[in-house]
């Protein structure tokens, strides 16, 4: 293979890495925000404090419920 041909399968290869990350990130967040809004949800219907954090910077948000 020619260096032309080399160079377009490492770059689709790498477009295909970088799409399979993103929609795999992009779920996660969805269903994470999902399961905190149910937490949070309950937490206020309740009587309770709602306590959103976030550990890491790449990391996905926790949810909390703080009893009052």
């Amino acid at each position: 293979m020619n260096k032309k041909k080399i160079n377009m399968v490492v770059a689709i290869m790498v477009t295909i890495t970088i799409l399979t990350v993103g929609v795999i990130r992009i779920t996660q967040i969805k269903n994470n925000y999902q399961a905190n809004k149910l937490t949070l949800e309950s937490c206020v219907d309740n009587g309770g404090t709602a306590v959103v954090g976030q550990k890491y910077f790449w990391s996905l948000t926790s949810a909390a419920c703080e009893e009052n």
